[in-house]
């Protein structure tokens, strides 16, 4: 699992959305962070993106870290980690 922290601002959208398409079919999944900025692009957009054998990505923001606690930080960064799991043993990805 990466963690990708971002502030926004984020402009090389065809390789992340390349990387994260190749990774696909590789046990790795991404869970991108928006920390209290804007423009997140094409983070925002990867959960949804079609093109890969498994969807191996999810992406939330936080506005403020001093309003969330760690049980809801938590529960965020591992939302569709189990899914991805079960998805990529399914496909092999995964042994």
């Amino acid at each position: 699992m990466i963690v990708f922290l971002s502030d926004g601002g984020v402009t090389d959208e065809q390789g992340i959305k390349n990387s994260v398409i190749d990774a696909a079919k590789s046990p790795i999944f991404w869970q991108f962070v928006g920390l209290g900025g804007s423009n997140y692009g094409i983070l925002e957009r990867l959960d949804t993106m079609g093109d890969r054998i498994v969807d191996n990505a999810d992406f939330f923001h936080v506005d403020d870290l001093g309003k969330i606690t760690d049980e809801q930080l938590y529960e965020r960064l591992l939302n569709e980690f189990p899914g991805w799991m079960k998805q990529a043993r399914l496909r092999g990805i995964l042994s």
